[in-house]
């Protein structure tokens, strides 16, 4: 028995201080929430790419009407690979088929963004108002 009560006094003075324990959860959950994200990034593009593949890009605005309905969202398309075909054919006499990857890294679309999430606010109030008011035209 005393060789039982000097191996557990052994792993006594082995437990970690609570700066240890702190970075372990820190790191378990650290890597729980990776392994998450990296599942919901699979997921999601195996949906999509899967909806894409049955019903083409009609299927994709449909999913993107169901996300919304369920999402109460009201989202719209706001550049197609398209507009951006256009103009680089007509300036450039080019096809890029990576356009909208890089559209998605420039500052004009940034600064779109921006300026999209100011006109919400000026909007929704518009809106409502012409919801509870229909006979009030917008002038």
């Amino acid at each position: 028995m005393d060789e039982n009560l000097e191996h557990n006094s052994e792993f006594e003075d082995d437990e970690p201080s609570r700066e240890e324990l702190a970075l372990w959860l820190s790191e378990y959950m650290s890597n729980a929430v990776s392994a998450e994200t990296m599942y919901r990034s699979h997921l999601l593009d195996l949906i999509t790419s899967r909806v894409y593949e049955e019903f083409g890009k009609d299927g994709l605005c449909k999913l993107m009407f169901a996300i919304d309905k369920k999402g109460k969202w009201i989202s719209d398309i706001m550049l197609e690979d398209s507009d951006f075909d256009e103009v680089l054919f007509a300036n450039y006499g080019i096809y890029d088929e990576d356009i909208v990857k890089k559209a998605r890294e420039t500052d004009a679309i940034m600064e779109m963004n921006k300026k999209i999430w100011r006109l919400r606010k000026k909007y929704s109030k518009l809106i409502v108002d012409e919801v509870m008011n229909p006979t009030h035209k917008r002038a």
